[in-house]
């Protein structure tokens, strides 16, 4: 559909769109696309989706259709390989205004691209916590970049999936409320593994449970070794203001040394099962500690905490007792409370499921629709 003055269409440039995330967007959007149009008078057009080889970009104008299966078909049968600097040239050609890449992978090369698409007033979504949790050089100027320009790189399911963590935050932030420490667990896989894991339920039963139900991360080492926790832990901890980088986090790691260093082999879902099943060798040492635990009438749980006074975060195995939220967390829920100024008897508490293809591509659904308002509040 070609953009009116009644209808504010957001051309869409997907980036990995033919992963387990990128197609269940592509699904999400499909299902809703008649509702938007209809009841919102927003409409996103799809112009262009890669894979990490292919490339398809739209040359009718009205867009791909979006569909799962006519935008995979599209991709096999397109001449046009994987070029990010013809796709940056694609984008920039785009009559239309509101323009928005979003960056459905882990890529570094697709994130040393952010600053340049931000200056050309290309606006970017993305769940990777590549960029936001990188090289503090390249962050900087990616902040600077959408300062400067009419653009903005919004990528709040890079830590909460479908989770109002960073708009909280930065409503709290910008209303002049100063935050002092944030607190929680923020890994919905760690944490069904852990609710999961029991004296009947081996450590690694559990791991193997939370693969087969796509709540971990493509290689689970980055979930099982803290990184991809650290990763969110910088993210927060930039957000209120604190020079940190991810060498900079404490943190403990369930996966042995020789894990992490091992060279699986076959695709992600392979990598994943025999990572399961080599960490039965920490099953022992897991029940351990849950027995001293539940001696205590405690839990286990993976949690973070931020210190803005201290400029310090960490990332422990904690035991928690009943007075702690984090108690009660259900399954892959994630909780983060916020300790301010303001909130100082008692902190503001996000909470709420966290983990799997479908909150994540939920996340980048609402910024997406953040953005198209924003749009048709200017073009108004």
């Amino acid at each position: 559909m070609a953009f009116t003055l009644s209808t504010t269409t957001t051309g869409v440039y997907l980036v990995g769109s033919s992963g387990r995330l990128g197609q269940e967007l592509i699904t999400q959007l499909e299902a809703q696309k008649d509702f938007l149009e209809k009841e919102l008078n927003i409409a996103i057009q799809i112009n262009g989706a890669t894979t990490s080889s292919k490339m398809a970009l739209s040359s009718s104008g009205k867009g791909l259709e979006v569909s799962n299966s006519v935008i995979q078909n599209e991709l096999e049968e397109s001449p046009m390989e994987m070029d990010l600097n013809l796709l940056t040239e694609a984008m920039e050609a785009d009559v239309n205004p509101h323009r928005v890449v979003i960056d459905c992978t882990s890529s570094e090369e697709v994130g040393d691209y952010y600053e340049q698409w931000l200056a050309k007033g290309i606006n970017i979504i993305c769940p990777s916590k590549a960029v936001a949790s990188g090289d503090r050089a390249r962050y900087d100027r990616v902040c600077q970049a959408e300062r400067k320009n009419a653009a903005q790189w919004q990528y709040e399911s890079s830590v909460g999936a479908a989770l109002p963590i960073l708009t909280t935050l930065r409503d709290l932030l910008q209303t002049g409320d100063k935050v002092e420490r944030i607190v929680g667990s923020a890994s919905g896989t760690m944490a069904y593994c852990l609710r999961t894991h029991s004296l009947e339920v081996p450590f690694s039963e559990a791991i193997k449970n939370v693969i087969d139900l796509g709540f971990a991360e493509p290689d689970i080492r980055e979930d099982l070794s803290g990184e991809d926790l650290r990763r969110k832990v910088v993210i927060l901890a930039r957000e209120i203001g604190m020079d940190i980088n991810l060498e900079d986090v404490e943190f403990d790691s369930f996966l042995p040394e020789g894990l992490l260093k091992k060279d699986y082999k076959g695709d992600s879902d392979a990598i994943c099962a025999a990572v399961a099943d080599d960490m039965k060798e920490v099953d022992e040492l897991m029940d351990e500690k849950l027995k001293a635990a539940l001696a205590e009438d405690k839990v286990l749980r993976y949690k973070f905490e931020i210190d803005a006074k201290e400029n310090t975060a960490k990332v422990v195995l904690a035991a928690v007792d009943k007075m702690d939220p984090l108690y009660r967390l259900k399954l892959n829920e994630n909780l983060v409370a916020f300790h301010t100024g303001r909130y100082n008897t008692a902190p503001l508490i996000v909470k709420g499921s966290a983990a799997g293809a479908d909150l994540a591509a939920a996340g980048i659904f609402a910024d997406l629709l953040r953005l198209s308002r924003a749009f048709k509040s200017t073009q108004q």
